[in-house]
């Protein structure tokens, strides 16, 4: 059998047998995948020339697509990632290397594969973190959350539950429904929207939500509107605004809370200093009880994965009382990987890995592809998800923001053409502040559509 020479500098924290034996069975059984998967997937493979044959079999087997040394051998045409290791005949060798194809023999060799990477993690984040105290240039604290949040989000990437018994989990969802049934859902964190309510009675926490949309849409409006609920009703909440600084978020918080007191100045107004004697009165007067929300905010520096899960964890020593974690937006966030599909799924995992771990739910404001734009119905649906495959499949929720609205006021007719400028004010009438909010995924649900309205200058977000 050829043994990669290909190591990489701590080549101690691997195996590359067990490594080559992972990747025969699954050629010879992708069906086993979704158990590597489970385990840290392309991480738990030291060697770049088995992650990249891992990689080229995890896409083939999400498309559905047969995996065989024939058919990976074709996904590698023209490329020397194979090189180092023979060439494509490696393949084959490595198909023959699967003798035990079973899920305890696969399970068990994951798990030891998923130790290593661990190891690795831990090794990694420590001469990171003495590059970073060598060079001298960066404040101690932003170093200490580095490396914690280096070391929270790999953890994620590994599965650490232990096997439930049927017993153990029925009086689970017993004790779930018995306190459903008797209106005691205070873990689930609502939107306060009542028509998206009646769909999604609330995020449980340990869930991981999607909400996409393309620009102007009314995503953050979404966002903002759930958290200020959640923090009226007591609840902390986390937002990690990635795309506006803390400030920014409190004008439109400010914004807000002055509509609700049917007082209404928009946040646009605030920054321009544009209001009169009496609105800046109204936005003095909402500002003490928003000041006292339970809401902290993450800035743009926390946009590196490591930094924002150490930066959520500083929030949990601080308070016990974290319920909910917002980031606008997931595509903006960093983290390591050899190529995009890697990074996302390194976001994909450290954002449902922190819901898990600190049991809450998290919403993620997603980024929607310009593919959108071409179509004549410009209604999201999910394989709009730009970059966000993995995202996907993680998401126990996946909803999307729709303003009609915005797309008919692109069609505006001349106005020479009477009839037709009667219609489209007719409908422009229609669809003025409308939203749709669409639940394109529900874990443990229907699916289904919220029609509410907006008022994207105060930011807010209320039923029909």
């Amino acid at each position: 059998m050829t043994v990669v020479t290909l190591t990489p500098p701590n080549a101690v924290f691997q195996n590359v047998e067990a490594e080559q034996q992972v990747l025969g069975s699954l050629i010879m059984a992708d069906k086993l995948v979704p158990i590597v998967m489970q385990h840290g997937g392309v991480s738990l493979f030291a060697t770049k020339v088995h992650a990249k044959i891992y990689q080229a079999i995890e896409v083939r087997h999400q498309a559905g697509e047969l995996v065989s040394p024939i058919t990976l051998k074709a996904a590698f045409e023209g490329l020397e990632d194979l090189e180092p290791v023979g060439g494509p005949a490696y393949l084959a060798r490595l198909a023959g290397s699967a003798i035990y194809i079973t899920v305890p023999a696969l399970t068990s060799m994951a798990n030891m594969l998923a130790e290593y990477a661990r190891k690795r993690a831990i090794h990694s984040a420590a001469s990171e973190t003495l590059a970073e105290l060598a060079r001298g240039d960066m404040p101690a604290s932003d170093i200490a959350n580095r490396l914690e949040g280096a070391l929270v989000a790999h953890s994620f990437t590994v599965a650490t539950d232990q096997p439930t018994s049927m017993l153990a989990a029925v009086n689970e969802a017993v004790t779930l429904a018995n306190q459903a049934y008797r209106g005691e859902t205070s873990a689930a964190v609502s939107f306060g929207i009542p028509p998206l309510d009646a769909i999604i009675p609330g995020l449980q926490p340990g869930e991981l939500t999607l909400l996409g949309g393309r620009p102007a849409m009314g995503k953050s409006a979404v966002a903002l509107t759930m958290a200020l609920n959640a923090a009226r009703a007591g609840r902390g909440v986390a937002i990690a605004s990635l795309e506006m600084t803390p400030a920014a978020m409190a004008h439109r918080a400010l914004s807000e809370a002055t509509a609700n007191a049917g007082r209404a100045v928009p946040y646009q107004a605030m920054r321009r200093g544009d209001m009169s004697e009496e609105e800046m009165r109204a936005v003095v007067e909402v500002a003490q009880d928003v000041a006292q929300l339970p809401i902290t905010f993450l800035s743009r520096s926390y946009s590196d994965v490591d930094a924002l899960v150490g930066g959520v964890r500083q929030i949990t020593r601080a308070t016990d009382n974290l319920r909910l974690l917002i980031v606008d937006y997931a595509q903006l966030l960093r983290a390591k990987g050899r190529d995009r599909y890697q990074q996302v799924t390194a976001i994909s995992l450290a954002l449902k890995g922190m819901a898990m771990s600190l049991n809450i739910p998290v919403l993620a404001l997603s980024q929607l592809s310009r593919g959108i734009e071409s179509r004549e119905d410009k209604r999201p649906v999910l394989s709009d998800l730009r970059e966000s495959g993995q995202l996907e499949q993680d998401a126990d929720n996946v909803l999307f923001c729709f303003r009609p609205e915005y797309y008919l006021q692109q069609e505006q007719p001349d106005s020479s053409d009477l009839d037709d400028l009667a219609d489209w004010e007719l409908a422009m009438n229609k669809a003025r502040g409308r939203l749709e909010i669409i639940v394109a995924k529900q874990r443990m649900g229907s699916t289904g559509t919220a029609r509410c309205m907006c008022a994207l200058s105060t930011n807010s977000v209320w039923g029909e």
